[in-house]
């Protein structure tokens, strides 16, 4: 392992040792349970226990049975099943999502990763440590283990009232089994249908009870074997070429007599490798002369070789006074092993005059002095890996109590903490510059040869290769405070939560970098390609009150309100929320909510700058399209001065129950977002102002490179109705339950070009708002039969399109602007049945049952896919066995 903890994170695990035995020993010292006592449960959205789930706010529940009908191996299996989440990275992507492998996400809204506050146990959880291409920072859904999720509750409006920053698009709040008595024990295998790839799990979770003490421990391990670009034909990267393969531009004419650059060639001329095609490279036709193209795009993998392991533990006792204390623990790990790469990225320093490759340099045949083209390796070598280590360690303790005028009270403290380290392969510039002119290698005096790469040592190929290190530490202290009661016809919550935040960002000399004050690029990294970034270490804390209250002003119309203040490092907000709840009849309710909500700048985006890569396609002073799209360097840098981001947020609804089988929701939402944090995009930049100071380029006008920064966007205006019904009956069969939850967006207006423009239904390559289809549904039907149970779940995301110009090479392969809508059909078998003194369960279950293939995506040098919306894995099948005791 090459994590890197820090030290308050590790003080706190050590203090389990200490925590753990004596909870445990309290549960042989006090005395037996009140049986007919019932736990008030609390609804996400609200601190008022026996909140309604019908209430006056959106909330979306997914069972322990839902879980289980989804086949659900990752919790990733369970956000593809939300209808209202959009854009989120659940599906491996080495094109647009490079740093964040291994890691998922969740998306409410297509408002952005960082839009979506997510819980656990109703209790926030630190960011991870990567950031996504956007600049946007997420928590890290893969750490937390299916087996041990009880429920998953989702608030579908701001609830910054409630939570604090965050919570603007809504809220997922992951809840886990701590009430849990018994043994479970499952192992299941999914495959797919193409390439060998599998998913083996196993898991088991164990509850039991001992006087007023509850212990549960879960445990689970994800073996995840790859999927290769390769095992698609056709190819799913089909435009994954680069013109960096490896050829030569002659600053003057040249006649070779003899070796394999034999012949006459005439001043910028482009001649390509001579080896090109034998060493599975590509020919390039050019104004004048050839180049020599490089196919990376079979590569790269759409699953990674990947290990997941998690660790869940709960203890809850009741003392002697009616205290209740518990402890819950999580502990996950995640490695991605291979993640393949190029095998050596393009020279983009040598791409200019100043670097011409001179006569008897670098074994130069031609006798006058050259461009270099291309990449210190290229077609006929291997591809080296690019690994990748999570470690997430959460531990939260508290105690629960009554005092003695009723009212509850809760305090808990909690510590998260996410370490991740990446290692990315590239070319050591100055040693290659070196091994050019005469004196590489260990020895000081080997060449390298740009013209027959096959010539050069293996030993020589390992003194100019390199790795690109980043340790990153994520660390999130809170505090919390709630007591609740209830006066008359009045019910309340008041609280107090302390947050503290810290980043800690190590890189390897080789990848720091320095900017000035203008944000340029002063200081590059010692690499040919990559650009690393920034070291930081910083923190900032934050500390607020909130309070709400509920009443039911008649028997048919109940009011909630809710004020929290938040004191924050950059200044304070002041968040409202008000919310009507009426029984018009018997079988109707009508709801309403206003509310606002804020974000706060991540740590990452006010301290941390980095270096990352980006297919950018050029483009002239007049618009038209220049070349192709190639991977050029993105540097991304941070800003101190963004503020935090505010929205308004309204709902309004009704729940309908026609009869005691079906219950239908409407919702109609409309989210106003001011000074949206998000980071210019690239691509936009280059397409509308192709020479500005931003766009960076080599004396001969050659796109290298792209700055871009942190700011706060003018304002994104979204609105849009979610629809849910659920019906259930008893029938000769069995009980049947069916279920729809549909969210169609009907406005997402951003800044654009100086003007507002609605983007939904666009794949919105070139601003910063994420892919948009209008409309995204989720079927679920179920029978459960006696021993047998059947599921069934369909997916549909409705088409979009791109306004990426499409080229006519991609048009030859069928390509156009249009993404069509795409339908999945999962389904599941289970049998249920005694081996013994045991209960059985045995699953089958097939994902994507009809094999339909992802709709095609002109994304340029991408995917010719979604990986944010489409699953291009093809029809799975898995089966599964459990046993219960």
């Amino acid at each position: 392992m090459y994590i890197k903890h820090n030290g308050e994170i590790m003080i706190f695990k050590k203090l389990l040792n200490i925590t753990i035995p004596l909870a445990l020993a309290l549960s042989f010292t006090v005395s037996a349970a009140d049986e007919d006592g019932v736990e008030e449960v609390v609804v996400t959205g609200s601190y008022i226990k026996g909140s309604p789930t019908d209430g006056a706010s959106p909330v979306e529940i997914y069972s322990r049975s839902a879980i289980d009908d989804m086949g659900a191996i990752t919790v990733a299996d369970i956000t593809a099943n939300i209808a209202v989440n959009s854009g989120s990275e659940n599906n491996a992507d080495s094109f647009t999502s490079g740093a964040t492998q291994g890691l998922t996400n969740v998306n409410l809204r297509g408002l952005g990763l960082s839009s979506t506050l997510v819980l656990i146990d109703g209790r926030r959880q630190t960011v991870t440590g990567a950031t996504a291409n956007d600049g946007s920072v997420f928590v890290n859904t893969s750490s937390i283990p299916t087996i041990a999720l009880e429920r998953v509750e989702v608030l579908k409006e701001g609830a910054a009232s409630i939570y604090g920053s965050d919570a603007v698009a809504g809220v997922v709040n992951y809840i886990f089994r701590r009430d849990f008595t018994g043994f479970e024990v499952e192992a299941s295998t999914q495959q797919t249908d193409l390439g060998s790839s599998k998913d083996n799990r196993t898991g088991l979770i164990y509850g039991a009870e001992s006087g007023e003490t509850n212990f549960v421990i879960a445990m689970s391990n994800l073996d995840r074997s790859p999927l290769r670009g390769s095992d698609f034909s056709p190819s799913l990267a089909p435009l994954g070429i680069s013109g960096l393969g490896n050829s030569f531009l002659l600053f003057g004419p040249s006649t070779v007599a003899s070796g394999p650059y034999a012949g006459t060639y005439t001043a910028f001329q482009n001649v390509p490798d001579a080896n090109c095609v034998a060493n599975n490279g590509i020919i390039i036709p050019q104004g004048s002369g050839e180049r020599c193209g490089f196919l990376y795009g079979d590569r790269f993998n759409l699953v990674n070789d990947e290990k997941h392991q998690s660790v869940y533990l709960s203890v809850k006792t009741e003392m002697a006074n009616g205290t209740t204390f518990d402890l819950d623990v999580l502990n996950s790990q995640t490695n991605v092993y291979d993640n393949p790469q190029s095998p050596s990225y393009p020279a983009l320093s040598y791409l200019s005059t100043s670097n011409l490759i001179m006569p008897g340099k670098g074994g130069n045949p031609f006798g006058v002095p050259l461009m270099w083209l291309g990449r210190a390796l290229g077609s006929a070598f291997p591809s080296p890996n690019a690994p990748r280590e999570i470690e997430t360690d959460r531990v939260s303790a508290g105690f629960a109590g009554t005092f003695e005028n009723g009212n509850d009270w809760d305090l808990h403290y909690t510590v998260s903490n996410e370490a991740t380290y990446g290692s990315q392969p590239d070319t050591r510039t100055s040693r290659f510059s070196s091994a050019i002119n005469g004196s590489g290698g260990n020895s000081g005096n080997e060449t390298w040869d740009l013209f027959d790469s096959s010539a050069n040592s293996q030993a020589l190929r390992d003194w100019i290769r390199t790795d690109q290190k980043t340790w990153v530490d994520v660390e999130l202290s809170v505090l919390d405070f709630v007591t609740s009661g209830q006066t008359d016809n009045l019910s309340y919550a008041l609280g107090f939560q302390s947050r503290n935040e810290k980043l800690d960002i190590e890189r390897n000399d080789i990848s720091i970098v320095e900017f000035d004050a203008a944000g340029n690029l002063t200081k590059p990294a010692d690499m040919i390609f990559l650009g690393g970034g920034l070291e930081t270490s910083t923190s900032r804390d934050s500390t607020a009150i909130f309070g709400e209250l509920s009443s039911d002003l008649s028997d048919q119309l109940s009011i909630k309100a809710a004020l929290r203040y938040e004191d924050l490092e950059t200044g304070s907000t002041v968040d409202p929320k008000v919310s009507f709840r009426y029984q018009a009849t018997d079988d109707l309710i009508l709801r309403a909510s206003l509310s606002t909500s804020f974000r706060e700048a991540s740590l990452a985006q006010l301290n941390s700058s980095g270096v990352g890569l980006q297919g950018i396609q050029d483009y002239n002073a007049d618009g038209t399209a220049k070349g192709g799209t190639v991977f050029i360097r993105i540097a991304t840098v941070n800003n101190v001065a963004l503020e935090p981001e505010e929205s308004d947020n309204m709902n309004m609804g009704l729940i309908w129950y026609p009869n005691d089988e079906l219950e239908m929701k409407l919702d109609y939402w409309t989210i106003d977002y001011t000074n949206v944090i998000t980071i210019e995009n690239a691509q936009g930049l280059v397409r509308l102002t192709p020479f500005a100071d931003a766009v960076k380029r080599t004396e001969g006008g050659t796109l290298v490179g792209v700055t871009t920064s942190y700011f706060n966007a003018a304002q994104v205006d979204t609105n849009g109705i979610d629809f849910e019904a659920n019906y259930g009956v008893d029938t000769d069969l069995g009980q049947l339950s069916l279920g729809v939850n549909l969210t169609h967006i009907m406005q997402y207006e951003i800044p654009y070009a100086g003007a507002q423009r609605d983007v939904v239904g666009m794949f919105n390559h070139d601003n910063f708002a994420r892919s948009l289809p209008e409309t995204k549904m989720v079927l679920s039907a179920g029978l459960d039969s006696g021993d047998h149970a059947f599921a069934a779940y369909a997916r549909f995301v409705s088409d979009y399109e791109t306004d990426r110009a499409v080229s006519a090479t991609a048009a030859s392969m069928g390509f156009d602007q249009n993404i069509d809508s795409f339908l999945t059909l999962d389904l599941q078998y289970a049998y249920r049945f005694n081996f013994g003194d045991n209960d059985m369960k045995f699953t089958l279950g097939v994902k994507n049952a009809l094999d339909e293939e992802a709709p095609m995506v002109y994304d340029a040098a991408n995917w010719s896919y979604d990986p944010k919306h489409h699953d291009a894995r093809g029809r799975m099948i898995s089966v599964g066995l459990k046993l219960m005791r």
